[in-house]
């Protein structure tokens, strides 16, 4: 059975997922979060139910699907000087979204990033020179990206992606913009507390239904 005040987690070690599962617990809900061998937190909060396993098991997706009314994926290569990781973000976003077909959930949140899908318009100059950079140096990753995009468009659930620019550590002021189209500069960000928030609420409530849009503080 589908529990309304449960939702699934994965990547939920990251400092959004972190977040995320923060708010969520503190709205009342249910979380179930995967988490990979090593990476589970030393103390578990109540109503926090933690699944050790892979994003390549499609036995480790299902047990963290079972029950929950929804699944948000926040997930992501950890980029950085000298670090080249392997995609996996299409591959591991298919397996869910097969293990929640058959699981019969139809609610999906994505997160992804302002810089997946393509060019933008409304990318200033400076973010444009940006991204050119960065898919020179990450061209798998940023074509995993795109790929986990489509995967989720494609995938006939009741999905929503998210694409947030730079997060920022700073406190949430409860207030952030969301909309299919935004002014993207390069000091765009948006408040982490405040994307986790958001995140849970369109998981739970649902605003915006098959469509994309960006957050910013």
């Amino acid at each position: 059975m589908v529990d309304s005040k449960s939702i699934a987690v994965f990547g939920g070690s990251g400092m959004t997922g972190q977040a995320l599962i923060s708010a969520a617990l503190g709205k009342g809900l249910r979380v179930r979060a995967l988490y990979r061998p090593g990476s589970e937190p030393s103390e578990v909060a109540k109503d926090l139910t933690i699944i050790t396993g892979q994003l390549s098991d499609p036995g480790d997706i299902r047990r963290t699907l079972e029950g929950s009314h929804g699944a948000v994926l926040v997930f992501g290569p950890r980029l950085g000087r000298g670090k080249h990781p392997a995609p996996f973000c299409a591959d591991a976003t298919s397996r869910i979204i097969s293990e929640m077909k058959g699981l019969g959930i139809e609610r999906l949140v994505v997160q992804t990033g302002a810089m997946a899908g393509g060019d933008n318009p409304n990318w200033s100059g400076m973010v444009r020179r940006f991204v050119r950079s960065y898919r020179r140096q990450y061209p798998e990753i940023n074509a995993d990206r795109d790929a986990q995009e489509v995967a989720t468009k494609m995938s006939g659930l009741d999905w929503t992606l998210v694409r947030p620019f730079r997060i920022s550590g700073a406190r949430g002021n409860g207030h952030p913009r969301i909309a299919s189209s935004v002014q993207i500069g390069i000091f765009t960000k948006i408040r982490r507390q405040d994307l986790a928030e958001f995140l849970v609420s369109e998981v739970t409530d649902g605003r915006y239904h098959n469509q994309v849009v960006y957050i910013v503080s």
